[in-house]
């Protein structure tokens, strides 16, 4: 199921959705090639998470957000 997509650049998106994987529940985030006027094709670029990791990821992307905010600021 998508959840959503962010532009990656003017040729690739990354899209964040839930599969079913070896019968267990992840979420996907993979890049996409835009081709054909807009569509997507998949590329080999993402990883699998379990559900039970992203807390942890989403505390480590605010610190890696925080760090090169406070490096800008000198």
């Amino acid at each position: 199921m998508l959840i959503g997509k962010i532009t990656r650049n003017g040729k690739e998106r990354v899209l964040v959705t839930t599969e079913q994987h070896k019968g267990k529940k992840i979420i996907d985030l993979r890049a996409y090639h835009i081709i054909n006027d807009g569509e997507l094709a998949p590329t080999q670029e993402g990883i699998f998470l379990q559900p039970e990791t992203i807390e942890i990821l989403i505390g480590l992307l605010r610190d890696a957000k925080e760090r090169i905010e406070a490096e800008t600021d000198r």
